[in-house]
């Protein structure tokens, strides 16, 4: 496919051959500008056109972030925020283990879920673990090879009421929590 002149060229090409010179100063003014007013026509209907997935978005990303409710940090990257859009899109449809193992693999984590089950008689033996009656509606998320930093209560630095010691990572633990049933909780332990 060969590539397309640019619209001055094309409007010029279209002038009666007799009745205008191409050539006179107004007339190229005018050609000028009406053509580049059609070329930046055209380049924004690519865009657009590009921007339909958001693998092409490019200046339209952040209308995608806008759609799926995403507050990109403000030191993260084009593929970053590219990637947490690509991840808001496929969270939809499935609550199971091997759902949430896929997505957060997608986002670059290497996790196990387990659910804990509540002491049974018939089932467990004296001396397993005890847990409480609400036990059934929580389940553990173990992350591998977190990088996660953590944060020590300080004196001078936190504030009262903060938790002694906070770790972990928001956007994996905000997107679990949105998409897990809202009748559960979710338990993050993050190993090296």
């Amino acid at each position: 496919m060969t590539p397309q002149p640019p619209y001055q060229e094309l409007l010029a090409r279209l002038l009666p051959p007799v009745s205008y010179s191409p050539d006179g100063p107004r007339l190229q003014a005018e050609l000028a500008s009406e053509g580049a007013a059609l070329d930046r026509a055209q380049t924004s209907a690519r865009q657009l056109a590009g921007a339909v997935t958001p693998w092409q978005a490019e200046g339209m990303l952040p209308d995608w972030e806008r759609v799926c409710g995403l507050t990109p940090q403000l030191d993260a990257t084009y593929q970053q925020r590219q990637q947490a859009v690509l991840a808001k899109l496929a969270e939809t449809g499935g609550l199971s283990i091997p759902y949430f193992v896929r997505l957060a693999a997608g986002m670059g984590y290497k996790i196990q879920i387990a659910e804990p089950q509540p002491f049974r008689a018939g089932i467990n033996r004296a001396g397993q673990h005890l847990c409480r009656e609400d036990i059934p509606w929580a389940w553990w998320v173990t992350v591998f090879g977190s990088k996660s930093r953590s944060y020590q209560f300080r004196a001078g630095q936190s504030l009262a009421g903060e938790r002694l010691t906070a770790f972990g990572d928001p956007k994996l633990e905000e997107l679990f929590n949105d998409l897990k049933p809202a009748h559960t909780h979710v338990n993050f332990a993050y190993l090296p």
